[in-house]
């Protein structure tokens, strides 16, 4: 179940993956915002303000290492980043993770498997009450 403000930037140099990612998203109920590079993606992740970018690595240009590392050095609070790569590589695994990605992804993923995952690290950065 996601939230219900939450908003996700799909980012990603191709037009059909971010269609389907998009499409995926939408019928979950998520607000979805798309850029189709790396520019974009630095640009609408500061005026968009989404919770959560899922970024595709390998993009002509600036590539998303290169993304994820511009986000994650601006100060105040950040999205949570999901890597995405069809590279099944532990090095690509690992230089994600260092650019401050907070997962890792293989594509093709499939839709429950990418809903449940988008889901959980939402959840996980939401504050829990309190009982008192």
């Amino acid at each position: 179940m996601p939230l219900s403000n939450a908003t996700v930037l799909v980012v990603d140099d191709d037009s059909e993956i971010r269609f389907l990612v998009r499409s995926v998203l939408d019928r979950a109920g998520y607000h979805v915002l798309e850029a189709g590079d790396g520019d974009a993606a630095v640009a609408m992740a500061a005026t968009g303000r989404p919770d959560l970018i899922l970024l595709d690595l390998s993009m002509p240009g600036r590539d998303g290492i290169s993304v994820a590392t511009e986000i994650c050095s601006r100060s105040g609070p950040r999205p949570l980043l999901i890597a995405l790569s069809g590279r099944h590589l532990p090095s690509e695994r690992e230089h994600a993770l260092a650019a401050g990605c907070d997962l890792f992804l293989p594509k093709p993923c499939p839709p429950s498997r990418l809903l449940e995952t988008v889901a959980e690290l939402l959840a996980s950065r939401v504050p829990t009450a309190i009982a008192s």
